[in-house]
C-alpha cells in the first residue's frame, strides 16, 4: 500500500506532462492549419482577380509552398492558350518561292516532254537510239512520255522538301535540282533534233 501511495505523485506528474504536450501539439496544429487556410484564401483571391500575364506570377513562393504542402486543391482560372513556336512556321516557303517552284515545275515537265518527243523523232529517223538503259524499253513506244516524267516528279518533290529544310544552305539552293533537270532535258532534246536531221 505504501508502494502504491509513493508512486501516485509520479504517475500524476507523467499524466500532467502528457496532457500539456498533447494540448501544445494540438494548438500548434491549429495554428499551422489556420496559416495554411489564410495562405490558400489569399492565393485564391489573387488567382480569381484575373488572368495572369504570361511568364508572370502574383503568388509568393511562401504561399505556394504552404498550399502545396497542405494538399489544398484550388480553383483554376482559364489562361490564354498560346500556340507553340515551331520550326515549321519559320521554314514555310514564301509566296515568291512557291511561284518560282511552280514555274520550274511547269518548265521541267515541258522540257521532259520535249525530250521524249525528240527522242522518238530521232529513233524513227534511224539515226539515233536511246542511251539511257532505264528508258530504253519505252523508247520505241508512246510510253516514253510518262516514263520521262518520273525523274522530274522526283526533283519536284526534292525541291519542295529542300525549300522547307532547317538547313540554311538547302533552303537557299532548293531550286537547283529542278533547274538542272530542265537544262538537261532541253540539252538532250536539242541534241536529238540534230541527230534526227543528220543525213546519211
Amino acid at each position: 500500500m505504501k508502494l502504491i501511495t509513493k508512486r501516485i505523485p509520479g504517475v500524476a506528474v507523467i499524466i500532467l506532462l502528457l496532457t500539456v504536450c498533447t494540448h501544445a501539439q494540438h494548438t500548434s496544429i491549429q495554428r499551422q492549419q489556420s496559416t495554411v487556410d489564410q495562405a490558400a484564401h489569399n492565393l485564391t483571391a489573387r488567382l480569381s482577380s484575373g488572368p495572369l500575364e504570361t511568364g508572370a506570377t502574383n503568388v509568393s513562393t511562401a504561399d505556394a509552398d504552404l498550399v502545396v504542402s497542405s494538399g489544398v486543391v484550388l480553383p483554376l482560372t482559364p489562361q490564354p492558350v498560346l500556340k507553340p513556336t515551331t520550326m515549321a512556321a519559320e521554314n514555310s516557303p514564301s509566296s515568291r518561292e512557291s511561284r518560282i517552284w511552280k514555274t520550274l515545275l511547269i518548265a521541267q515537265h515541258s522540257a521532259a516532254a520535249f525530250d521524249a518527243w525528240t527522242t522518238r523523232r530521232s529513233i524513227e529517223s534511224g539515226n539515233g537510239f536511246e542511251r539511257n538503259i532505264l528508258v530504253r524499253p519505252f523508247a520505241n513506244s508512246p510510253a516514253i512520255y510518262p516514263a520521262l516524267q518520273l525523274a522530274p516528279m522526283a526533283f519536284d518533290y526534292l525541291g519542295h522538301r529542300l525549300m522547307r529544310s532547317r538547313n540554311r544552305f538547302f533552303r537557299n539552293t532548293w531550286w537547283i535540282p529542278q533547274a538542272a533537270s530542265t537544262t538537261a532535258s532541253l540539252w538532250c532534246g536539242s541534241r536529238n533534233l540534230r541527230v534526227a536531221d543528220l543525213k546519211r
